[in-house]
């Protein structure tokens, strides 16, 4: 048994089809039949129900298991070698929030390559929860993410605080009832009353969220039920719609002030919360191993400075 025919069943068992498969391995489908057929006579039972799409038998599921294992060992093995010779090669997958991703990884990446070159960094860019899930499935090495404090089987380390804030048009207050308070407060820093706020329109982020679970407690707390005008799991998108007057909207300060234009700041009115709870940590986490990956450190490192240097006025 070789480390190739595994590499080739587990993408056969991810896409559930040999075409595809072929396809992202840039190899025939002809080859990987191939393959696939020389590792079932070895293992003396068929690892495939082949109908359109293919499944697992009970001799695949099982099998299944043991060539995670092997291809995660094969990976530290190959990383752990590469970093004895004269420079270090391989690939790191880093995960990190559809919107977060934007603002932090493009400066952080290049920063990055210009210590370890030969590194390929793969990013997977998917909501706050099913980063946590990609964790554990082994389907990244890295995720930029807010974790609960204790979260079993991962290692966390700080990088930095969000704020949510409330993002409203002038434009949308025009007319309306709570308008005078809103403009106070958004001058002034106090919190608002969103119960004032019940008749405006709210653009709402996906629950799997950061910002989307925080605006639907401030919002529960305030006993009101306003009007959900559009909701979108891309918090930029949102921002977009919420510029252009479409409806308020909670969400991360970072990412608001990344995207709104100079032009248009004074015509938003920004929002803050003294509530603890819209303040929340954005923490690295890696699964619990017996050693550290130099390239790992490295990375979280350079993440850091970067954005120390961004912050710095």
């Amino acid at each position: 048994m070789n480390f190739q025919n595994i590499s080739y069943f587990l993408q056969v068992a991810e896409k559930r089809s040999f075409s595809q498969a072929a396809e992202a391995l840039f190899i025939t489908q002809q080859t990987l039949s191939a393959s696939i057929a020389a590792l079932e006579k070895e293992l003396g039972c068929p690892l495939f129900v082949r109908h359109i799409p293919l499944e697992l038998t009970y001799g695949g599921e099982l099998f299944l298991k043991y060539a995670k294992v092997f291809q995660k060992n094969r990976e530290m093995m190959e990383r752990d070698f590469a970093e004895i010779g004269s420079g270090a090669r391989g690939r790191l997958r880093v995960g990190v929030t559809i919107n977060r991703g934007r603002i932090l990884m493009p400066a952080v990446v290049h920063a990055f390559h210009e210590a370890w070159p030969k590194i390929e960094v793969e990013i997977l860019e998917e909501s706050n929860d099913r980063l946590i899930e990609a964790l554990y499935e082994d389907e990244i090495d890295l995720a930029v993410a807010n974790f609960p404090e204790k979260t079993h089987g991962i290692v966390q380390e700080d990088f930095f605080r969000e704020e949510v804030v409330l993002a409203v048009s002038r434009s949308l207050l025009q007319g309306r009832s709570g308008s005078e308070m809103v403009k106070a407060a958004a001058a002034s820093g106090e919190a608002p009353d969103l119960r004032r706020l019940e008749e405006l329109p709210f653009l709402m982020s996906s629950a799997r969220s950061a910002s989307g679970r925080i605006a639907r407690e401030l919002i529960r707390r305030a006993g009101i039920r306003p009007e959900t005008k559009a909701a979108s799991g891309n918090m930029e998108t949102l921002i977009g719609m919420c510029i252009l007057g479409e409806g308020a909207c909670f969400c991360p300060k970072s990412l608001l002030m990344d995207i709104l234009p100079e032009d248009r700041a004074e015509s938003m009115a920004v929002l803050h919360f003294p509530d603890p709870e819209t303040k929340y940590p954005v923490r690295f986490g890696w699964l619990q191993e017996e050693k550290e990956w130099s390239v790992r450190r490295a990375f979280i490192d350079t993440a850091k400075r970067v954005n120390a240097e961004g912050s710095q006025p």
